[in-house]
């Protein structure tokens, strides 16, 4: 199905548990999907995925807090951002669909473990520490870089170091607008990937899971990708596996089609 490039874009908020105010864009008609960004993300960067699924489904794409869309507060865990999406499927309402990628593939499968009122779940290479939390000295490496005001410097560590992307891939990335768009989220996502190393000792949390769960995965992504997939197919009780060749943790944006069909397959098995 072609993008529905005029899909009307609705711009609405809610309220979190902790009075934060939850960000959201809603296109489209039909039952609803609610889509959670990654780290290096807003809810804007889902619209090409969300105009080709907009004839059949009701988008709903989040920008977690402490972006544009979204507050923010000082206190910060997994069960805020729980709480966050908890909100967000209380206004789209029982039976969504709840998909994440990335930093947000673990919030959904958080919330979803966590007994949310969803009727499926998809999860795009969450980064759970199966192998382990991160060097400190990386953390320390990244925080020092936005301490000292050098948010491409902590971009590049996280690119490089993190998930591991060929120095080709992160001078390319260099070029693009959307590197200056990631920079300017490293206060907010370098507490992720702290929540991210916390998890190393409450992986059992993510066996709690029992709603469907499609795992989609670049075939090109990086070993520590791949592995934490494999916890999901091996301790999710009903999972699909869907591999984009030639893809790594990005295919929403190089290929936004293979994503929503890969999606809308899924859904229709129900």
């Amino acid at each position: 199905m072609a993008p529905d490039a005029s899909a009307p874009i609705e711009t609405g908020h809610t309220t979190s548990a902790d009075g934060t105010t939850i960000g959201w864009r809603r296109l489209g008609t039909g039952p609803a999907i609610v889509v959670v960004h990654g780290a290096l993300a807003t809810g804007e960067q889902w619209l090409p995925v969300a105009r080709a699924l907009a004839d059949e489904y009701t988008m709903f794409l989040v920008d977690r807090r402490g972006r544009p869309l979204s507050g923010n507060a000082e206190d910060y865990d997994l069960a805020t951002e729980i709480a966050d999406v908890k909100a967000v499927l209380a206004v789209a309402g029982p039976g969504a669909t709840l998909f994440g990628h990335s930093y947000g593939g673990i919030v959904s499968a958080a919330t979803a473990a966590a007994g949310a009122d969803i009727s499926a779940l998809v999860l795009y290479e969450p980064p759970l520490p199966v192998a382990g939390p991160l060097p400190g000295s990386l953390m320390e490496a990244v925080a020092a870089a936005i301490a000292g005001g050098d948010n491409n410097r902590a971009l590049s560590i996280f690119m490089s170091d993190i998930i591991h992307a060929p120095d080709t891939a992160v001078a390319a990335l260099r070029q693009i607008p959307m590197w200056a768009e990631w920079a300017a989220l490293a206060p907010v996502w370098v507490r992720e990937l702290r929540v991210t190393d916390g998890l190393i000792d409450d992986l059992d949390r993510f066996t709690a899971i029992q709603q469907r769960t499609l795992l989609l995965l670049g075939a090109d992504s990086p070993q520590h990708q791949i592995d934490a997939t494999g916890f999901f197919a091996k301790h999710v009780p009903d999972t699909t596996l869907v591999e984009f060749p030639g893809q790594e943790h990005f295919a929403h944006v190089t290929e936004p089609a293979a994503v929503a069909d890969a999606i809308r397959r899924f859904l229709r098995q129900s």
